[in-house]
């Protein structure tokens, strides 16, 4: 656990309509590149998913100094698959705060399950995660506005990530 876990929770995201299909496959976009760049190790990559938002409470410029501080590679490989699945999305509210179905605000909740796979093992389960993500558009683009683990299910983590 990070100290920042938890920090800024958005809670369950408000009810209100889906975002359109082409909003819904950008953000679906946006958690896959989350999974792909941790796994492949690139936390500069993962970090500037945040360059707008904060990742468990952390601001998005803090992202990366964390993750090599705190993420064990091997050879710049983590040797992790990070999966997303049941993913849900709503429209948000504006930035005034206001929960107006603004096109431009989204929310989503979703579920990662995280594995690890040294050559010649076999995959062992790290964790389950759920989250509670807030997204915003910017000049087009969506990006996360924040993060944060809702629920946490550990498995074995002791090949990816430092501990004391």
């Amino acid at each position: 656990m990070t100290p920042h876990e938890g920090a800024e929770a958005p809670g369950p995201h408000p009810p209100g309509p889906a975002p359109g299909a082409e909003d819904t496959r950008r953000i679906t976009a946006l958690l896959t590149a989350y999974c792909a760049s941790v796994d492949a190790g690139d936390f500069a990559r993962f970090a500037r998913l945040f360059r707008h938002g904060t990742w468990l409470g952390m601001p998005g410029a803090e992202v990366e100094e964390w993750l090599r501080r705190n993420v064990l590679t091997y050879d710049g490989a983590t040797y992790t698959t990070h999966r997303t699945y049941d993913i849900a999305l709503t429209r948000g509210g504006s930035r005034g705060g206001s929960r107006d179905g603004s096109r431009d605000e989204a929310y989503g909740t979703c579920a990662i399950e995280v594995t690890q796979r040294f050559p010649g093992e076999p995959a062992l389960l790290v964790t389950r995660n759920t989250y509670a993500d807030r997204f915003r558009r910017l000049d087009g683009r969506w990006w996360f506005a924040s993060r944060v683990i809702t629920l946490r299910r550990p498995g074995d983590d002791s090949r990816h990530r430092r501990h004391g």
